[in-house]
């Protein structure tokens, strides 16, 4: 045993013991703490009572339970890395993380006091924000807002919510993916859009999401949208074709193709709130916005490929049928 797993046990045992220590429940226990699983009082000491996250731990209340459920499996399986995190992960059943995940997912826990936007130049908060929201071609950084939604608030079940997270969580977060230590992103989408970022990037980025305010919990998302007059079989045979270059930017599941990173991800779209980090997501939007990209969102990506409107709503009603990828 070396000395940095001794130093992790010793963290851990720590944590644990403070964690009980706050966590004892007086008999008239309220609704909410009947219901938290046991696997929780081992987690307040870093993520706080109900979620709310500290100083350099993040907030997971509100966060869709399939990623937290996937980011726990990723640090029992190695895949993502953190002494404290792996070795509460590897004591913990498939059982518990599913009910640890489900239980902090319903949670809306006031945003933490104390975790906030480090003070940055105003050059530093606008290049945050434009990174944030428009991204800069020139590195190839996609807008983040493109795959987290507007305001960072997410897209649940498989992306996460970044608006009120820790600034020192979120910039270890992307240097984990900068660094290669973090490889639970099958798409490795993120790994491939840090790369472009410097690291002033890196801490803009972050300075503009922490000093947003936290989503409220996610409603359970729809697993599909009737498109009026649209055909799904025939919306699958249009992009399956590859006349439009769909897979160039967008991972498609049952699509074979390259799996593009420059889009989002498409599985699980019925479920989304927006479409095009900013778009509200309803049937009339989509085919709209895949006939004129531009005409709706001036500074999308997103190219005018040809589709008249029996073809967009072909396409539209095949999307809306994407199962959800897995979470990030």
């Amino acid at each position: 045993m070396n000395a940095s797993h001794l130093l992790a046990t010793g963290v851990l045992a720590a944590l644990l013991q403070a964690a009980h220590a706050q966590l004892v429940v007086p008999s008239g226990k309220t609704t909410e703490q009947a219901q938290r699983p046991a696997t929780a009082q081992h987690c307040a000491a870093c993520h706080g009572e109900s979620g709310e996250g500290r100083d350099g731990a993040p907030r997971i209340a509100g966060q869709s339970a399939p990623y937290i459920e996937k980011q726990l499996r990723s640090y029992a399986n190695g895949s993502r890395r953190n002494p404290v995190m792996e070795a509460m992960a590897k004591a913990m059943s498939a059982q518990d993380m599913a009910s640890f995940a489900a239980y902090y997912s319903r949670l809306d826990a006031p945003a933490a006091t104390g975790v906030a936007a480090t003070a940055g130049t105003a050059a530093a908060v606008e290049r945050g924000r434009v990174l944030a929201t428009q991204g800069d071609s020139v590195r190839q950084v996609p807008a983040c807002i493109n795959c987290h939604g507007p305001g960072g608030v997410g897209e649940p079940p498989a992306i996460p919510y970044l608006a009120g997270l820790d600034h020192g969580y979120l910039v270890a977060a992307m240097n984990a993916w900068k660094e290669g230590t973090r490889k639970n992103d099958a798409g490795q989408q993120m790994a491939t859009t840090v790369k472009g970022m410097t690291a002033d990037d890196v801490v803009a980025v972050a300075q503009y999401f922490s000093g947003l305010q936290p989503p409220k919990p996610a409603p359970q998302p729809l697993v599909s949208r009737p498109v009026r007059a649209g055909d799904a079989a025939r919306g699958h045979a249009i992009v399956a074709s590859g006349a439009h270059g769909c897979t160039a930017c967008h991972a498609i599941p049952g699509i074979r193709g390259p799996i593009g990173i420059v889009g989002p991800p498409l599985g699980g779209l019925a479920g989304r709130s927006f479409l095009a980090g900013q778009l509200p997501n309803n049937t009339e939007v989509l085919v709209t916005f895949l006939q004129d990209p531009a005409a709706l969102v001036p500074r999308t990506g997103m190219p005018d490929v040809g589709l008249n409107n029996q073809e967009a709503r072909d396409i539209a009603a095949f999307l809306y049928t994407l199962e959800p990828p897995r979470a990030r």
